[in-house]
């Protein structure tokens, strides 16, 4: 599984390298993270405005790069990600 404070980078490269796409693709393109690492990097990223999430269909929502963030990725953003994941440790990971 993949370190904490990298999944924050592999969703700003995944983003950067093939442009928005839904929240269940993301993860499927990231298969070295746990699906709930993904929601909570896509949570805390989004919170902190380097993602946009649009809703799409129901329960569905696009994923995309904040467009003051395509070109420069916020460490503190992912440094903010590495703790809430670090925090949400335990019952949900795979």
């Amino acid at each position: 599984m993949t370190e904490n404070y990298e999944i924050g980078v592999l969703i700003t490269q995944e983003l950067e390298q093939h442009g928005p796409c839904t929240l269940e693709a993301l993860a499927h393109n990231l298969p070295t993270c746990g699906w709930n690492q993904v929601f909570m990097a896509v949570d805390a990223l989004s919170r902190d405005g380097a993602i946009t999430l649009q809703p799409q269909a129901r329960f569905q929502y696009l994923v995309s790069l904040a467009p003051t963030h395509k070109h420069a990725l916020h460490f503190d953003s992912i440094r903010r990600v590495a703790g809430a994941l670090q925090e949400g440790r335990g019952s949900y990971e795979r």
